[in-house]
C-alpha cells in the first residue's frame, strides 16, 4: 500500500507519504506542509504529524 495520508494541522495542510525500500512495511516517511517537502525523515505518518504539531507551538 502506498497510499499518501492527509490531514490539516492548526491550518495546514500536512501530507505524510511512505517510502519503500524492500519488504511490506515502509522504510522510512518524508512529510510535505502546504505541498512543500520538508527535508526529514519519519518513522511513521504518526511522528511526521506530531512533528508539525510542535512547530507550531514553538512558534508561538
Amino acid at each position: 500500500m502506498n497510499a499518501k495520508v492527509e490531514k490539516q494541522i492548526n491550518g495546514l495542510s500536512v501530507s505524510a507519504k511512505p517510502i519503500y525500500k524492500e519488504g511490506v512495511l515502509p522504510a522510512y516517511w518524508t512529510c510535505a506542509i502546504n505541498e512543500r517537502i520538508i527535508g526529514k525523515t519519519f518513522s511513521s505518518a504518526s511522528e511526521a504529524f506530531s512533528f508539525v504539531r510542535n512547530i507550531k507551538r514553538q512558534r508561538h
